[in-house]
């Protein structure tokens, strides 16, 4: 298997969709949860094409709860 076929793949903690958040625009928080790019914006989050970064952050207060 070639190396960039190795990626690390993980799971939106709303909707479970696969994300590669090595390279995809995903949101981490918490020790090991993700959103994905949609979820992340439907919850607020504002992607900053231009620097490659999150300028606002989704909510994430309802997911940390119920992942505890």
């Amino acid at each position: 298997m070639h190396r960039s076929e190795t990626r690390e793949l993980a799971n939106c903690a709303i909707c479970g969709a696969e994300i590669a958040p090595a390279t995809d625009r995903a949101f981490a928080f918490g020790v090991d949860s993700y959103l994905c790019y949609a979820c992340a914006v439907k919850r607020g989050g504002s992607w900053n094409e231009l620097h490659d970064h999150w300028d606002a952050d989704p909510d994430t207060s309802e997911v940390e709860r119920a992942e505890r």
